[in-house]
């Protein structure tokens, strides 16, 4: 069973984060809702327990069947991120080249803080977001990849012990209080990141249980639930304000739940032909975008240091400028437009290619096995 409605989500969640991170004067990105599109990928988490746990859930029995589905989950994910992180490594490079040409660094100095080497060592082998770092780097989204992949190996490593309820919910409430914790201390984003992801995932399998459960007995959700999306998603935003994060997954796995059963308006809508193609190429957006904002943003302080022309809003960091609101509303139009552009070749060209190899790869080793 495919959950639509679900993917659908999972595209529109990728674009709120991708007008999160692209910060230009404009209407849009004054928009309160806008500046909260970090919070999307508490969403991504919770939606990624969910679909593993109906997906896999009950087939994990044996070396053979684990190893297959790690291997999958890798060659899902490793492809793009591999790729992307390259091309963050070239843009890089051609930084600390133009730095050399005008005889100063553009920006801060290359090869330092986010884009260290070390830095780079980490997002090559997926670590860089399980906590061994204090901020994320590179390609800075890649980080809840990383936890993505460190989750699913708690996942398949806790497959063997066979109380998949029980252990669902002592990891969920595990990695709560553990993250719960973390936001009293005030921790460092790179933290908390592998905490926020345990929390939020193994509360999404604790939904899919609940969602089976239901199925099974032939029982839904009334439809007009759907209409709460508003305050499941404020409410959300206004406990990780309140610096009560676990909470936030919480309500996201709520609001998984819901949408699951496709039952009422909002899903209809969202089964749209466009919304469906958004979701599939979603995970393209997520990754793609952010080198996208490196490339426009590395060229517009290019431009700056060589005509001595301030394109970044004093005072506000890496705020670009184009000399209005609506300017940078058209320019937002634009970037959406390419990274969506760009997200569907990456699709076909790096997500799909990868994902078969490994896909047959896991096959042949299960066979082995």
């Amino acid at each position: 069973m495919r959950f639509k409605v679900l993917d659908s989500w999972r595209g529109l969640c990728a674009l709120w984060v991708a007008l999160y991170h692209f910060r230009v004067v404009s209407h849009v990105n004054d928009l309160w809702l806008v500046r909260q599109g970090f919070i999307a990928v508490d969403f991504f988490f919770a939606l990624s327990g969910f679909v593993i746990a109906h997906a896999y859930g009950g087939q994990l029995v044996d070396a053979a069947s684990r190893l297959r589905f790690f291997t999958r989950r890798f060659g899902r994910l490793y492809p793009l991120h591999l790729v992307t992180l390259l091309t963050v490594l070239a843009m890089e490079t051609a930084r600390w080249a133009a730095g050399l040409a005008v005889g100063h660094d553009i920006g801060k100095p290359s090869f330092t803080g986010e884009t260290s080497f070390p830095a780079l060592a980490a997002n090559l082998v997926l670590a860089q977001g399980l906590g061994f770092f204090r901020e994320f780097s590179w390609n800075v989204p890649s980080w809840s990849i990383s936890v993505e992949l460190g989750v699913c190996l708690i996942f398949v490593s806790a497959s063997i012990w066979r109380r998949p309820l029980l252990t669902a919910a002592v990891l969920a409430v595990g990695g709560s209080l553990l993250l719960w914790w973390f936001a009293r201390l005030d921790l460092f984003e790179g933290r908390t990141a592998l905490a926020r992801g345990v929390s939020g995932f193994f509360m999404g399998v604790l939904a899919q249980r609940l969602h089976a459960a239901w199925r099974v007995r032939g029982w839904s959700v009334p439809g007009w639930l759907e209409l709460a999306t508003p305050f499941l998603v404020l409410a959300a935003l206004w406990l990780w304000d309140q610096r009560i994060w676990p909470a936030s997954a919480a309500t996201f796995s709520v609001l998984v739940f819901i949408f699951a059963f496709e039952a009422g308006p909002l899903s209809r809508l969202m089964k749209a032909p466009f919304l469906a193609r958004w979701g599939e190429i979603s995970y393209s957006t997520y990754m793609i975008h952010y080198p996208i904002i490196l490339a426009i943003f590395g060229g517009a302080a290019l431009f700056g240091a060589v005509s001595g022309v301030d394109v970044f809003v004093p005072g506000r960091g890496l705020v670009l400028t184009l000399g209005g609101p609506w300017l940078g509303d058209l320019a937002t139009l634009a970037f959406l437009a390419l990274v969506i552009l760009l997200a569907g070749l990456t699709y076909r060209r790096v997500e799909e290619p990868g994902r078969r190899w490994f896909n047959a790869l896991s096959d042949r080793l299960a066979k082995r096995g």
